[in-house]
Order: structure tokens, then sequence, then C-alpha cells
């Protein structure tokens, strides 16, 4: 299901992509929801094209020994700053952890989704860009990657404040309640679950 931060977002717009039944990633979620997940991206990237804007969708899969709920985040961002994302995120995985990895540093998901780029059970960083393909990085080292780097990366680009994705604040019920209001504004022609 859709959901919004309960922490101050990125930028408007910026929500989640929550499967109903836990799963801890991508990788090991049924065909069935894993296609209602491509449905949800794909209707809100119609939704953000509709108002000039490009998206990019990212999960980081990390902490699986303690079972963690699954989500994907879809951030939209005015179309030239979407077009740089690919270059953006390419290099940040490619700088990221260290240069004497076991696994492949980029994985290219261009011709294959996550789930038959990813082995189960590994824990990954994983970055879509609308309905194209985009990268994944197999997280070896926990400890030197941090949780909110796909934010960090997207947060660069669009000049965010970092204390959006380094300490996360919580909003007040009237500022929830205004973002969800508006979102919902904007998704209900888009809503293929009412239908």
């Amino acid at each position: 299901y859709l959901s919004l931060p309960n922490s101050k977002s990125l930028c408007e717009g910026h929500c989640l992509i929550v499967p109903m039944q836990h799963a801890v990633s991508g990788t090991v979620v049924d065909e069935d929801v894993w296609n209602e997940i491509q449905v949800f991206r794909k209707t809100l990237t119609q939704m953000f094209l509709a108002m000039d804007q490009d998206v990019v969708f990212m999960e980081t899969c990390m902490g699986l020994r303690y079972h963690p709920h699954m989500y994907i985040e879809c951030v939209p961002m005015e179309k030239e700053t979407g077009d740089l994302a690919p270059i953006y995120f390419k290099k940040a995985i490619q700088e990221s952890e260290s240069e004497w990895s076991d696994n492949k540093k980029l994985v290219d998901l261009s011709k294959k989704d996550v789930r038959r780029s990813i082995p189960k059970g590994f824990p990954y960083f994983a970055v879509d860009f609308g309905m194209q393909g985009g990268y994944a990085h197999v997280i070896e080292d926990e400890r030197q990657f941090p949780k909110y780097f796909g934010k960090e990366v997207v947060g660069g680009m669009i000049d965010a404040e970092p204390r959006l994705w380094r300490r996360p604040q919580k909003e007040g019920f009237e500022d929830q309640r205004k973002k969800v209001l508006q979102f919902a504004d904007w998704w209900k022609p888009y809503d293929w679950t009412q239908s």
C-alpha cells in the first residue's frame, strides 16, 4: 500500500510503497506482491509525470537478522534533476564501501530487475528511475554503508537539508494531516485500488 513518511519528507510528494504482508526485501516477496508494487510504481510515475516531474524509487535492505519490514521510497524531482539521477547514483555507488569488494560494486538493473540480479538473503541498495531500470549494490559491510545512502544522494541533488535524512524529525499531527490530504488529492485520479 501507499503511505507517507512519518518524519519530515525530503520534498513534496515523497511517499513509500509498503507491502501489507511482512517481507524483508523485494527479493523475497511473492510474485503477486511484486507485480502490485510495479503497478504502484507505474501509477506514481504517471502521476508525477503529469506534474512535470521525474521520480526515483529506492530500497535499502539492511539488518536482515532483525526481520525489518521492506518499503520502497518514491521521491519526485524536477525533470532536469531527474535526468541526472542515473549519473549521480552510479558515481555514489561506485564510491561506496571498500574498493576490495567480493561482489560486483554496481549491478545494472536495465535488463533484469532486482529480484533476478541480487541473491535472496543478501543486504542491498537498489534504485530505479521512473519505470526504467536502475542500479543495485550488494552491501558487504553494513557498518560502512549508511542506511540513509539513497536519501543522501537525492538530498544532494535537490538541495535538501542534511538533517532530513541524518536525523529525521517527527512531524506534528497538523503538518502530517496537511501532507496526507494534499497527497490524497493528487493520488485520487490515479488510485487504481478504488476501481
